[in-house]
């Protein structure tokens, strides 16, 4: 039938590519108390960065390309959804465009950011590669252009991520819209890029509820409290500098929720050294993150306006931010590492974490291994 024979002219035409990643790690905590780190406590756990991913493209020709990637995390029990899922489509030889669900362009390493294989530690430092949201569903523009010796790339991002929550009295609508843009400069052993996201957040959460209904100024609460489409702004600048054998890598970020009094601004920063020799490397990684609630909440009150509290008294929007409890976060993290390539597609990494909070006295000490492969 016609149908048969466009079908069979489809699948002549149609090859498909499969390639796959997966990530093996166990770890555990040192400490013999209840601090955690990760996730991982003092018993040897083996699903916390365990991965197992599977991509699928096809070139249809003329510069259109089906991609697809399922992946399969074992903090989710290894049930598999889709990462990405989009078409690509070169409109200029210096033009690219993808439609479908794409990456989230937040930091360096956003577009393999769980391919482990492609990079030193076992998993970026989560001071800084801390969003939860990895990809979105929108259309991106990816555009080359040379400058002399230096290629650079141009990126821009529009979507949204519906929403996601761990939490069954929360609902968080990450990002709808979000509008993201990046730009990065390659110059022989030199890599500089420049991140910017801004996104309109809303979240419902009982957390939120009690602190909105302690006071009556409903524009107050609209500006200051409640999260509904409300900005959030990530920008960060990285550096990537390799004089082999000696590589060193930069990465700065703001984390900035405007004029919002429940949560404070975000400062991470993340600076790593990396030796190799043969098929062998060592590495040694200072990350931070820093949020300080109490005075960068009151900071952002505007003036000194009294307002209704709802029982009956006035408050000054700097005393209302200055009365919420302290979630002060001062993290600094050290890790150091090796990595050795016992095979051209497979990699075995064990990495030593200290890490403190100053904030709130706490710290913990976390031992990981595994194997990162590509297939």
């Amino acid at each position: 039938s016609i149908s048969c024979l466009m079908f069979t002219s489809f699948i002549s035409h149609a090859e498909v590519t499969f390639q796959g990643f997966a990530s093996f790690v166990g770890g555990m905590t040192l400490d013999n108390d209840d601090d955690s780190y990760l996730g991982y406590e003092n018993q040897l756990e083996y699903d916390k960065n365990s991965l197992y991913a599977l991509q699928a493209s096809s070139p249809m020709g003329e510069g259109l390309t089906v991609t697809g990637q399922l992946i399969a995390r074992g903090t989710e029990n290894y049930k598999p959804e889709f990462e990405w899922l989009y078409v690509s489509y070169n409109l200029t030889p210096t033009l690219n465009v993808k439609m479908g669900r794409i990456r989230t362009p937040f930091y360096m390493f956003s577009e393999y950011l769980e391919v482990g294989y492609t990079y030193h530690w076992i998993r970026p430092p989560v001071e800084v590669y801390a969003a939860q949201v990895t990809n979105v569903d929108g259309v991106s523009f990816l555009y080359n252009l040379p400058i002399g010796n230096i290629d650079s790339q141009y990126m821009l991002t529009i979507g949204n991520r519906e929403s996601y929550s761990d939490d069954p009295d929360t609902r968080v609508s990450d990002y709808k819209p979000l509008i993201a843009s990046n730009a990065q400069f390659e110059l022989e052993n030199y890599t500089v890029k420049l991140i910017y996201v801004q996104g309109d957040v809303t979240i419902e959460s009982t957390g939120i509820d009690g602190p909105a209904a302690a006071i009556t100024d409903t524009s107050f609460v609209d500006k200051y409290i409640r999260f509904d489409n409300s900005t959030v702004v990530f920008s960060g600048v990285g550096f990537d500098i390799d004089f082999h054998p000696v590589k060193v890598l930069f990465e700065y970020a703001l984390v900035d929720f405007q004029d919002h009094l429940l949560i404070a601004d975000e400062t991470r920063m993340l600076a790593s050294v990396v030796y190799s020799f043969g098929v062998s490397s060592v590495h040694y990684s200072l990350s931070s993150n820093s949020v300080d609630s109490v005075s960068g909440l009151a900071a952002k009150a505007t003036g000194d306006t009294a307002l209704p509290n709802g029982f009956g008294g006035l408050v000054t929007n700097a005393q209302y931010a200055g009365g919420f409890p302290s979630v002060d976060r001062d993290i600094v993290t050290h890790t150091i590492g090796l990595r050795h390539d016992f095979h051209d597609s497979a990699a075995f990494k064990v990495e030593l974490i200290a890490t403190e909070n100053s904030s709130i006295d706490t710290d913990a000490t976390l031992v990981r291994f595994g194997v990162d492969m590509l297939f």
